[in-house]
């Protein structure tokens, strides 16, 4: 019986699953039979010589063991054979890419030449892969002709995965200790300097601002003394400002809410659920682009978490100072739990919890 190499099966079918996005390389026969011969070199070989239901087994546990790896030499292979293909290429892929965000740039005004190209790439890539667009020159197309395909694409390259208290022991901090902190400074003040103003940016449908709201409002029918509330909810995608407007939320948006915050705020209404007028009232939603325009000013707390992973270093870096630059004195930062301060930024904020990614302001000597 003839030995098989399963190896070879299974790198063609990883192969399938990595190039289904990619549009940005060429993924002709004859470039994929390279990059498979150029990752089978790499990886050791598994040859078997048995009835074809038991290769599907061993296959199956060689998948498992072996993952890794051939993830790893399959990229390191997507990468050199995608640089320099053995055919010369009837078009210059990063030439059309760069035409295609020159183009939104100037019909919608959205400048993402600073976010990570691999990010942008796999995002746009959905939508071509929705439209059966097989080049960005023929996306460019699709743009040019169809206004409300702009509309799509802004929700798949603008931020806007959020949930309720998402991470709960962020909250759980926030809850007993960080919002604590900012109500008793304010006791400590007199008339309209009894207030407490946050930041949240890159707010999505508008679920982390409703929860700083929901929790604000439980702290605070504590208290004797009257704070006022004021959470400035921004983002870039106008349709996910909308919602956040309306406060109104799916069953599967609320699915994993707490039961008793479900009760106290909000309202069913037929298959939704509307947040109640006396918390929606704390929030203001507002269309910004946190690189080009200027940020909430004189703010007690920024919260800003996951978005950093979209842009490169040195707009991390800008953007971390800008945000300390609308912080009040010692005012709070809250960043997502994969993302860290770089840079400069080390050395003007301090660490509140390392673990949770909060952190307070430290002022500048002169």
């Amino acid at each position: 019986m003839q030995a098989r190499n399963i190896m070879e099966d299974i790198v063609k079918k990883y192969l399938d699953e990595m190039l289904a996005l990619r549009f940005d390389i060429c993924t002709c026969e004859l470039c994929r039979q390279d990059v498979i011969a150029y990752a089978l070199s790499r990886l050791p070989a598994k040859y078997v010589t048995t009835d074809s239901g038991a290769i599907q087994t061993i296959m199956q546990q060689i998948r498992v063991d072996q993952s890794s790896l051939v993830l790893k030499e399959l990229v390191a292979a997507i990468t050199v054979i995608g640089k320099e293909p053995r055919h010369e290429e009837g078009q210059d892929r990063n030439q059309a890419y760069k035409l295609l965000m020159q183009q939104i740039k100037a019909d919608r005004g959205a400048d993402f030449s600073q976010y990570r190209d691999k990010v942008l790439k796999r995002r746009i890539a959905l939508r071509m892969r929705a439209r059966n667009a097989n080049s960005y020159s023929e996306y460019l197309q699709v743009l040019i002709h169809s206004s409300e395909e702009y509309e799509k694409l802004f929700e798949v390259l603008t931020i806007n995965v959020s949930s309720f208290f998402r991470d709960a022991a962020v909250w759980d901090k926030l809850r007993t200790e960080i919002l604590p902190e900012l109500i008793a400074r304010k006791k400590q003040l007199k008339g309209s300097m009894r207030k407490i103003r946050i930041w949240s940016a890159g707010c999505s449908h508008g679920e982390e601002p409703y929860s700083l709201a929901i929790m604000l409002y439980e702290l605070l029918e504590k208290e004797e003394v009257e704070i006022n509330v004021e959470i400035v909810a921004t983002d870039i995608d106008k349709v996910c400002l909308a919602k956040g407007k309306a406060g109104r939320y799916d069953q599967i948006s609320v699915k994993d809410l707490n039961p008793h915050y479900l009760r106290r705020f909000f309202i069913p209404i037929k298959d939704e659920f509307q947040i109640v007028p006396h918390v929606q009232a704390f929030v203001t939603f507002k269309e910004l682009n946190l690189i080009h325009d200027q940020g909430v000013m004189g703010v007690d707390m920024v919260i800003c978490r996951n978005v950093f992973i979209y842009f490169n270093r040195s707009l991390q870096e800008y953007l971390i100072m800008k945000f300390h630059g609308t912080l009040g004195q010692d005012g709070f930062f809250v960043m997502g739990n994969s993302e860290s301060l770089l840079g400069e930024a080390r050395q003007v904020f301090d660490v509140v919890d390392s673990s949770l990614r909060i952190y307070k302001k430290l002022i500048l000597a002169d």
